[in-house]
């Protein structure tokens, strides 16, 4: 089994090296690690070209696209059978790529998901996460496990069968944010089947000044806005035919109502517009008593609700 890893630099001179080197000190070393320097105005070039001496390692050069573009020009020189995405600031396990072999060894599936660890910048451990529920083997049944640990969209907790990925001609939305909100919900949509890995092999950096966390408002309306269109553009792909697309349409719905909850007055209340006139809330799954009275209070009290959740965010902000 041969992996493809696939990891778009920009600015990262100060953590490329450990995302690098974690890739090169995997126990299982049949894999290709696909680097794509979007344009990257910093020293991240310096540090990348050390790697290249292992034939493992090949490097790109191209305009700056953003992450999406990235991505979606790193996979059309994939050589292996299974894909995964690294973001240049992040790091592996050193088992990663050998955990995942052991189970696709007994079966070849579209995605494998695996757990995470939110760290600092330091590598200290902030909190373990995407833990699943005790589940059975079928899609749908994991499908809501991954969904009620709220991170279904996050395109690095996954490995992807390259020629299913093929085959759908998956592509990222170039020049949007939130890109993985805008494709993983359809590729898991398109999935035959999925195989859950409790193992906590990604280390997701919480970086102070990335993008996702710039204290920014103009950047809030625009991660919003992405989210809007993201949601506009798959919503139709993922028809309500079957329970999984139902739990995930569900998700979608959820994921963008609750993403409201950055807004101010003035824009919460075109946000909240939005929502109505696009039948959002008609979108969430009642499959226990909880969700159906979370809907109903969502139908009546959305304002409310949004309301609540902006007084808690901006606590926790400060």
């Amino acid at each position: 089994m041969k992996f493809s890893i696939v990891i778009p630099v920009y600015n990262v001179e100060d953590y490329i090296d450990k995302c690098l080197n974690s890739i090169r000190k995997q126990t299982y070393d049949n894999f290709e690690a696909i680097i794509v320097n979007d344009g990257s105005p910093d020293n991240s070039e310096v540090i990348i070209k050390k790697y290249l001496k292992d034939k493992r390692f090949r490097y790109y050069k191209k305009e700056n696209g953003g992450l999406s573009d990235a991505r979606n020009y790193g996979v059309k020189y994939t050589t292996g059978d299974y894909l995964l995405f690294i973001d240049s600031d992040d790091y592996i396990d050193k088992s990663l790529l050998e955990k995942i072999n052991e189970i696709l060894e007994s079966k070849q599936v579209d995605v494998v998901r695996f757990n995470l660890n939110l760290v600092d910048d330091e590598g200290n451990l902030i909190r373990s996460a995407g833990d699943l529920y005790e589940t059975d083997d079928t899609k749908e049944s994991i499908l809501q496990s991954i969904i009620a640990s709220g991170f279904v969209e996050a395109a690095c907790f996954y490995a992807y069968n390259l020629t299913f990925w093929r085959k759908n001609n998956f592509q990222y939305s170039k020049g949007k944010i939130h890109e993985d909100y805008g494709l993983t919900p359809l590729v898991l949509s398109k999935a035959r089947n999925i195989k859950v890995l409790n193992y906590h092999g990604y280390n997701y950096v919480q970086r102070e000044n990335s993008i996702m966390s710039q204290n920014n408002y103009e950047k809030t309306i625009i991660k919003v806005d992405d989210f809007k269109f993201h949601y506009l553009n798959l919503i139709d792909k993922i028809s309500s035919d079957s329970l999984s697309n139902k739990l995930i349409r569900s998700f979608m719905a959820e994921a963008l109502i609750y993403k409201g909850r950055e807004l101010n007055d003035d824009d919460r209340y075109k946000f909240v517009k939005f929502i109505k006139e696009n039948s959002v809330i008609g979108n969430i799954y009642c499959y226990n008593l909880r969700k159906l009275l979370k809907k109903i209070y969502l139908y009546f009290f959305l304002k409310k609700y949004l309301s609540k959740l902006n007084k808690k965010f901006v606590e926790e902000k400060h």
